[in-house]
């Protein structure tokens, strides 16, 4: 630059380091602006801040608020269609004009600059499909027909799409996913299918280049899903599969699923697909095949041995499929839920009228034996699964030998097995560990997995003896535990119902102080969370103190991060997403 054209700013700072400095000067404060802040801290403070309608308000406040959060206002768009007309102060939403939803979509297709901020889209709830007689007639209502190409024009215009979720009751048409395929930054894809009978078209997915994560919800053969084969064959960038079936085939013993159906696609091409995490949840078909070679991560819910209520014993058919482990099958899974695994031993179904949860099998003992891999994770979801309707099978026969031993008895032979496996060949490696209710440990079965688990972080059992003098004998064999959560049991319940929060805390805070776990943050006792906070000096009534830790009640909310709580349910989304690098 020519010095004779350079600004001359004196002993004045520039303004350009002024409005960037971290310290705000008197120079750069505009009096009539209410920003009296550096840009960089006023965006330090507004990536913190989540609730929309907060966000809404800061881009009315000023002009330079307004560019500082849109970005971060559009960055995750989530828009709800509702089936009925929705009221508001005795008027009808959208008054004047359309529906909300259908409004929104407007404004992201004609305003390309708030689109191209997108990075989030999400569309749930209700679509009125009008037309279905045109189903019938072999061709597409006009409503569907609109609602596709509103999406496919909006979507072509999010540059930064990287999440797209459908969760509408209708199913998107073949416009969309040709748009989808377009993007080049979409990596994760939720497809949530009809249960309407109605006929219309099933899509060929198309393949999705850079498509990290897909999941597909209620998934039923008869309400005409769209065709994943090709998108699962040609994405190879695909690390984390979620498949999600309707639950019922299994209440009504339909077995009209195939894995080929999703898969064969790939075994023709000898192709498998490198996923780091697979999930799998109501599924009820035969084995014919299934390789999973890369999977580190894997979830199965109400699959292959009973969906978990008193009910439907004619699924042993199709589930005993499952029983039969090829001799070279050497899983190399890392982390595994489940709340039942490739069907159920034989006594056990002599008792499937008793048996009210989904029952773990000795075949996945057996596969655990085989593994090469060290288990980091296992967790047994005990949240039971609702009761259904329709079961086919009497009540009252009396298919259940009186010489065949209890039902929990089975359970509890179950537990030991696992428990052997488990602390025998995972147990340096294990960090988190949910076990079931019914498995209630005495204490030298805990004192093994003190003597076998010494790297646990999280652990979740039901304990068969005294609590609290329990955990004060192990917890200094346990140096990294963070979270213990205690299951329910009757020696749980008998004690939740003789002392009082107040004295369970006193007691606690005692017994950690003295025990050495300091970095123990979460207790659960059944329903009750409490958060354990720093060591303190206590005095006693003599005179002397002693150490104890703080406690205090907490809410499930506050451990939903810890897995024992977490991952303690029969939802496939709630594990964490497979790592990968973009």
């Amino acid at each position: 630059m020519n010095p004779a054209t350079e600004p001359d700013y004196g002993n004045a700072i520039p303004r350009f380091v002024q409005f960037t400095s971290p310290v705000s000067t008197d120079d750069a404060v505009d009096r009539s602006s209410p920003v009296a802040l550096p840009l960089n801290l006023i965006a330090l403070i507004t990536q913190w801040i989540d609730d929309t309608a907060s966000l809404a308000s800061l881009c009315r406040t000023c002009r330079l608020l307004y560019y500082m959060t849109l970005p971060q206002l559009y960055q995750r768009v989530a828009l709800r269609s509702y089936a009925d007309i929705r009221y508001v102060n005795g008027r009808p939403e959208g008054f004047g004009g359309g529906s909300p939803f259908v409004m929104a979509l407007n404004g992201l297709m004609t305003q390309s600059h708030t689109a191209s901020l997108v990075e989030d889209f999400r569309v749930w709830g209700s679509w009125r499909e009008e037309g279905h007689e045109s189903f019938a007639k072999g061709r597409l209502p006009d409503n569907s027909m609109m609602l596709a190409i509103l999406m496919r024009s909006a979507t072509d215009k999010m540059v930064k799409l990287r999440t797209f979720s459908w969760e509408l009751d209708c199913k998107p048409l073949k416009t969309l996913y040709q748009g989808l395929a377009t993007h080049l930054t979409l990596t994760n894809l939720t497809l949530r299918f009809p249960g309407s009978r109605v006929p219309r078209p099933s899509v060929m997915i198309p393949p999705m280049k850079s498509l990290r994560v897909f999941k597909a919800t209620d998934i039923d053969p008869l309400c005409y899903p769209d065709d994943i084969s090709m998108l699962l064959l040609g994405s190879p960038m695909l690390r984390d599969l979620r498949l999600h079936f309707s639950p019922r085939m299994r209440r009504e013993a339909e077995p009209t699923l195939s894995l080929s159906t999703y898969f064969g696609r790939c075994a023709k091409a000898d192709y498998s697909i490198p996923c780091s995490h697979f999930a799998m949840q109501n599924w009820f078909g035969p084995m014919d095949m299934f390789s999973m070679q890369t999977c580190r991560s894997v979830t199965f819910l109400n699959n292959f041995g009973g969906i978990g209520s008193v009910g439907n014993a004619q699924n042993v058919y199709v589930d005993d499929t499952w029983k039969d482990l090829p001799p070279n099958m050497r899983p190399g899974f890392e982390s595994y839920r489940t709340n039942e695994v490739f069907g159920q031993p034989a006594r056990a179904r002599r008792h499937l009228l008793k048996l009210t949860h989904s029952q773990v099998a000795s075949q996945h003992v057996e596969l655990l034996r085989r593994s090469d891999a060290g288990v980091t994770n296992m967790y047994f979801v005990g949240a039971k699964t609702p009761k259904l309707e329709g079961a086919v099978f009497n009540p009252t026969s009396p298919i259940t030998p009186g010489d065949s031993p209890p039902a929990d008895e089975e359970m509890s032979r179950l537990g030991q097995e696992y428990l052997h496996v488990l602390t025998r060949q995972h147990g340096q490696t294990l960090r988190r560990l949910l076990l079931r209710e019914e498995w209630t440990l005495t204490p030298d079965e805990v004192g093994d997995l003190a003597r076998y688990m010494p790297n646990l972080e999280q652990l979740g059992l039901a304990l068969g003896a005294e609590s609290s003098a329990v955990l004060r004998l192990l917890a200094p064999y346990w140096p990294k535990l963070i979270a213990i959560r205690l299951l329910q049991s009757e020696v749980l319940a008998e004690h939740m119902r003789t002392v009082s929060h107040e004295e369970r805390m006193a007691g606690l805070g005692a017994n950690l102080g003295q025990a050495g776990a300091e970095n123990l943050q979460w207790i659960g006792f059944g329903d009750a969370v409490y958060r354990v906070g720093k060591v303190y000096q206590h005095v006693l009534e003599d005179g002397t103190w002693e150490w104890r830790r703080e406690v205090t009640w907490a809410s499930k909310a506050d451990v939903q991060h810890i897995e024992v709580w977490g991952l303690d349910n029969l939802d496939i989304s709630a594990d964490a997403i497979a790592s990968f690098s973009h």
